[in-house]
């Protein structure tokens, strides 16, 4: 991993076109690396506890986010979240800059596994693993 060209939110390009959720947490900015798809976003207040860090619902939304994206970008599975599990390892402070990417583990015919981290510059800040149910027919009857 390049982390000096991760690590700089220039280096990101800012979705066009973010879901409301994404939009509203500042959830907005990508890159695209080696096959890769990383995700970043700055922590805001509106991110934060009265601690002044990134809430860990924000943590885990954002990772959630990175596991979804990942998906439909490398098989354009539309994907609904199953199970997520989450690792708290190091406090994300207002200010800084927080990017991740997901990998898919394992796929099967109606789940994939996801495994992610984030990370401030060098340091892995969380940590988690999910488990997406792929959305097949998403139509009006669908059973997913």
């Amino acid at each position: 991993m390049d982390f000096e060209i991760l690590s700089d939110k220039k280096n990101y390009i800012i979705d066009n076109d973010p879901g409301p959720f994404s939009k509203n947490n500042g959830f907005l900015y990508n890159l695209e690396r080696d096959g890769i798809f990383y995700k970043g976003f700055e922590v805001n207040e509106v991110n934060c506890n009265k601690a002044g860090i990134a809430h860990g619902g924000t943590l885990i939304s954002f990772a959630d986010g990175i596991m979804g994206y990942t998906a439909w970008k490398k098989d354009s599975f539309p994907c609904l979240t199953a199970k997520l599990n989450a690792n708290y390892i190091g406090p994300a402070p207002r200010g800084s800059w927080v990017y991740g990417y997901a990998e898919i583990i394992r796929t099967t015919q109606s789940v994939l596994f996801i495994n992610c981290k984030l990370y401030i510059n060098k340091d892995v800040i969380f940590t988690s693993d999910g488990i997406f149910k792929i959305l097949r027919n998403r139509g009006k009857d669908d059973p997913s």
